[in-house]
């Protein structure tokens, strides 16, 4: 799943985020897969929130029991990409009561397009409690600047 920033609003509105998945939910028999069992692709896709500053944009990744072996985080043009592996296992001989997740092992990949120049040599990305959190500084070239003006006199000769 790959998301747009310029063309995706905050969901501040609940009655907006119960209208899109009412949408999603009868759309959904003619499509050849929707983003909980991963489309056509096989993979899955986790729940992001993003975030912005002068400075960076900030991900954070919903992924508990992801495999930290198997995290990809890759970074090309304007586009971050993330994959890996979600892996729980059940203790040995146990029988499922009650399954309301896939136990895996299941692939995921999210990519985000930020739309923006982001210095790729210092993104960072750390895995903690369940959660990936990605900052990613933008270009220097991309940050706002103050531009100072200088006042002159009236004469110009």
């Amino acid at each position: 799943m790959s998301i747009e920033f310029g063309r995706t609003r905050p969901y501040s509105n609940p009655l907006g985020q119960v209208l899109d998945r009412l949408f999603e939910q009868t759309f959904a028999p003619f499509t050849a897969g929707g983003p909980a069992d991963g489309g056509s692709t096989g993979y899955q896709s986790l729940p992001v929130n993003v975030w912005e500053t002068e400075g960076a944009y900030y991900a954070a990744l919903m992924a508990p029991g992801l495999d930290e072996q198997t995290i990809e985080v890759t970074f090309h043009e304007d586009t971050l990409a993330i994959e890996g592996t979600l892996a729980f296992q059940a203790p040995d001989g146990a029988k499922v009561v009650w399954q309301e997740f896939n136990p895996g092992p299941a692939r995921f990949r999210r990519s985000l397009r930020l739309g923006a120049s982001v210095d790729a040599s210092k993104v960072e990305a750390a895995y903690r409690n369940g959660w990936l959190v990605l900052t990613m500084p933008k270009a220097e070239y991309a940050r706002p600047r103050k531009i100072h003006v200088k006042v002159t006199s009236g004469d110009s000769k």
